[in-house]
């Protein structure tokens, strides 16, 4: 989806002088082409320069600032269907500041992107030519971009939508290849973990795993049902690998639910950050006599002391409990200009999904 200028020209149309009622003499059939024709040249050279639309393509090129480097980047503008484009940033060496977003905001030879889920992340580029000349903001950081056309777009990664909700918006990332069924994952983040949510999105998403973001809601697992039920209805998910992320004490919140009876129907359960006491110990242990896929998550300097409550509960060695002692509870190192995952990270939580 794209936004462009209200002017005759970015809409592809005839200016309005070219419309008249019915003439009211013969010398005015006469003069018709010839004012149509000087009413376009007159428009057209007024707009000159001005693109109506996105130009589609790949732009490769650096972005650059002092606290950041400098970092190679390509940008991909498609246009899938008639009507709607979207675009692709790839920064390589950060790939927690690559997205996908299919609103484009672009008047003026002016492109504007911002990242779905984190609204703090901007791209914003003048068009010069085959140039993109402009900015990356990253919250309070401002880094300069410089980007050149090198040929058509790459094929599309991945998919984002925005699914608004009373609370908030949900975002659903599906990958773009869906001939062959994958896993599929909700989450629910807490406070401390939302604003990673959409970088999770974007990084398991490009390894083939259906992601949907829901939004922070207190300790509880409101919309779940919703939730599963949408993800298995979504072209390209394995309906039977469909499973949940959950952190703090939505965690400790969803366990007690699937360890209960007539709980929701996932065939995963991943943890992060959850602290556990006496009964929410007790569902863990459920779960584990069920042999229920359990992946527990924990980032912070304590993070092995932290994770040893869960391990335990979860049958000591058996249980896959991953403890990241230079990330923070959302899993990121902490203290960096740019978001940069834990050490192992998306690798190890793409494949223990996948493998489920």
């Amino acid at each position: 989806m794209f936004f462009v200028s209200s002017s005759p020209l970015a809409q592809n149309t005839l200016p309005n002088c070219c419309f008249f009622t019915a003439p009211s003499c013969w010398k005015t059939l006469l003069l018709w082409p010839l004012l149509c024709l000087l009413a376009c040249q007159s428009g057209q050279e007024a707009g000159e320069g001005a693109a109506a639309s996105p130009p589609v393509g790949h732009y490769e090129g650096s972005i650059q600032a002092p606290a950041l480097g400098s970092l190679r980047a390509a940008l991909d503008i498609r246009h899938p269907s008639p009507g709607h484009y979207e675009a692709e940033l790839l920064v390589e060496g950060a790939p927690a500041l690559s997205f996908v977003g299919d609103t484009i905001h672009f008047a003026n030879n002016q492109l504007r992107l911002t990242r779905p889920g984190r609204a703090g992340q901007q791209l914003t580029l003048q068009l010069a030519g085959d140039f993109w000349k402009g900015s990356l903001q990253l919250d309070t950081l401002k880094a300069d971009a410089l980007l050149v056309k090198r040929g058509t777009p790459t094929p599309s990664t991945y998919r984002v939508e925005e699914l608004p909700q009373d609370n908030g918006s949900a975002w659903l990332y599906s990958p773009a290849d869906t001939r062959t069924p994958g896993s599929a994952v909700v989450l629910l983040p807490d406070s401390a973990t939302t604003a990673a949510g959409a970088l999770w999105g974007d990084a398991l998403a490009r390894e083939g795993i259906t992601v949907l973001v829901l939004p922070a809601a207190g300790a509880g697992t409101t919309g779940l049902g919703t939730a599963l039920r949408l993800l298995r209805a979504t072209p390209g998910v394995d309906t039977a690998s469909v499973g949940v992320w959950a952190a703090g004490r939505r965690a400790a919140a969803l366990a007690l639910e699937l360890a209960g009876p007539g709980g929701p129907r996932a065939a995963f359960l991943v943890v992060q950050q959850v602290s556990l006491d006496a009964e929410s110990r007790a569902d863990f242990r459920e779960l584990a006599q069920r042999r229920f896929p359990v992946l527990g998550l924990y980032g912070a300097q304590g993070a092995n002391a932290l994770a040893t409550p869960l391990r335990a509960a979860l049958g000591g060695r058996r249980a896959t409990v991953l403890a990241f002692r230079d990330a923070g509870p959302d899993l990121l190192v902490p203290g960096q200009v740019v978001p940069r995952f834990a050490t192992g990270l998306p690798d190890a939580i793409a494949e223990w999904v996948r493998s489920r």
